[in-house]
């Protein structure tokens, strides 16, 4: 079994050019339909770090290392302001500047996880709701409520956000708002649905 995941970026340290993110999350299905426990994300945290494989990090898939390193790499705690409890978190250097500048751009926006595995069938009940709300992360200066919508088989279809200093933002992906005003914000629903506060 191959698996994606895509996760969003939800920090960024500029000086230091790294970008915080989950890798996996417990009780988030991917796009394969699939979902990992807490206890299954951890082993596989601390299997990915023990075979040394912190330089495995390329862009859109294209398995060619890009520079990037995880120089960061912990469990997310219950309480964590930031971060699903449970979740593994990794924090990546960025110094190539071209790459750099397409995380700042909004161009990347999160994580992929790509790993083989076994599968084994299990029944998860996550009741997804119609719509999810919330407020996004700021970017020029000011924040947006947003709501995003689900179809009856829990499919992402999209949203927008409320209108701020004349102007309101497209969602068509999930974790980044469309260009509206010069500029972008990144959200976040995940943890709606998991009811993280």
């Amino acid at each position: 079994m191959s698996n994606r995941i895509e996760v969003e970026i939800k920090k960024t340290d500029a000086e230091l050019q790294i970008v915080f993110g989950e890798v996996l999350a417990p009780g988030l299905v991917d796009a394969q339909g699939d979902c990992m426990s807490a206890e299954e994300i951890r082993k596989t945290a601390y299997r990915f770090l023990q075979k040394g494989r912190q330089a495995a990090v390329d862009t859109d898939h294209d398995r060619a290392a890009n520079g990037s390193h995880i120089v960061e790499s912990f469990i997310a705690r219950d309480g964590d302001p930031t971060f699903i409890p449970g979740a593994w978190v990794i924090g990546v250097r960025v110094p190539d500047a071209a790459l750099w500048a397409r995380i700042k751009k909004g161009e990347l926006n999160g994580f992929s996880f790509e790993g083989v595995g076994l599968r084994a069938s299990a029944t998860v009940q996550l009741d997804i709701p119609d719509s999810v709300s919330g407020l996004s992360q700021e970017a020029a200066g000011h924040t947006h409520r947003f709501v995003v919508s689900f179809d009856e088989a829990g499919q992402f279809l999209g949203g927008e956000t409320d209108e701020v200093e004349g102007h309101r933002h497209g969602i068509l992906k999930g974790t980044v708002t469309e260009d509206a005003a010069g500029h972008f914000h990144r959200y976040s629903f995940a943890e709606n649905l998991l009811g993280v506060p």
